[in-house]
């Protein structure tokens, strides 16, 4: 549904990198059927929870009554505004995030494309309301207080925490709400899928170094490259390109801990024949270029074995004092019973 570019709402989101926001909105004496908020639209998904008073959320032109302790599921691209129910105060926090903040990373995950990417492309919807009066809603409304709790003190590391509880927020949801059919179907798909890909997946798996294109990979599987694309990303959650270098950057990783290669050679027996591709590349899946990886690999290593050789020396010594013990005792008792 396309809506006027007029209502457009352009939110505001400290760092670009990270579409997340929190809104604490709170309106002091107001009359019945004042606005808190006026009719707008926006890419994101928006999560209402009220605190105060009485209120009505019009979201795509259906009226929902909120009272304290009501948590409102506003889709991404919905029209939505705000009306006061009721006189007196009102008060609301409005948790406004992009799909993007929850979309997965490199690494390849399935069951976020089953249960999590459904709702975030739009293909799903949650239930708009969640009343208060439902029990089960207790635990998503803990979520919840723990997102804006974490969001209001910026402890440090306080954005992985948020994305957290988004992530818990949206699997919680997924299992209650996915319908059982969908849910029966699409894990249905992906097995067969996954049976279906199977040879491929090892294919790669043992010839990450050869060129493999979109193209090639769908004639082996005798689809066309479209479907392929389509499919190959419902069942593995990444791209091919993204999960052939899931398998190269892994395998370069072995090589960088278990042998002496140089970044360069490894690059080429990988399939990366560029080193500064290869590098970024590395540091886009590891976090860290390969040389720091390298020396924090080692290092760990080291200290693993540090330790497992300082424990065989604390427990040889031990051995070896209680058998001199032993051996004192049973010299003891000798002399005591030649004495004797």
């Amino acid at each position: 549904m396309t809506h006027p570019q007029e209502l457009r709402e352009h939110t505001y989101f400290n760092d670009p990198s990270y579409p997340f926001n929190i809104f604490r909105i709170r309106r002091e004496q107001q009359q019945k059927g004042t606005p808190s908020f006026y009719l707008h639209w926006h890419d994101h998904f928006e999560i209402l929870v009220v605190i105060e008073g009485k209120t009505i959320f019009l979201i795509d032109s259906n009226p929902y009554e909120a009272q304290p302790g009501d948590i409102i599921i506003v889709p991404s691209g919905a029209l939505h505004a705000g009306y006061a129910a009721d006189e007196g105060p009102l008060e609301y926090y409005a948790i406004v995030f992009n799909a993007a903040l929850l979309r997965q990373g490199k690494t390849p995950d399935p069951k976020h494309a089953l249960y999590i990417a459904p709702y975030l492309d739009g293909e799903l919807l949650f239930p708009i309301k969640l009343s208060h009066q439902n029990t089960e809603n207790l635990q998503l409304k803990h979520v919840l207080k723990e997102v804006i709790s974490e969001f209001e003190s910026k402890y440090p590391g306080y954005e992985l925490m948020v994305k957290s509880h988004l992530y818990m927020l949206f699997t919680l949801l997924s299992r209650r709400f996915m319908p059982s059919e969908q849910q029966g179907r699409a894990s249905l798909a992906h097995s067969r899928n996954a049976d279906r890909f199977k040879q491929l997946l090892l294919y790669i798996d043992t010839h990450y170094a050869e060129p493999i294109t979109v193209s090639m990979a769908a004639s082996m599987m005798n689809l066309n490259p479209y479907h392929f694309c389509k499919i190959f990303k419902k069942t593995t959650g990444s791209t091919l390109i993204e999960y052939v270098n899931f398998i190269r950057i892994n395998e370069a990783g072995r090589q960088l801990r278990e042998s002496d290669l140089t970044v360069t050679e490894i690059a080429e027996q990988i399939g990366c024949g560029n080193p500064n591709y290869f590098t970024k590349l590395f540091k886009q899946y590891k976090g860290m270029p390969p040389s720091q990886w390298r020396k924090e690999a080692n290092g760990s290593q080291f200290q693993a074995a540090k330790a497992v050789k300082t424990e065989k020396t604390t427990k040889a010594a031990k051995t070896e004092k209680a058998e001199n013990a032993e051996k004192g005792d049973r010299g003891e008792r000798g002399e005591e019973a030649e004495q004797s």
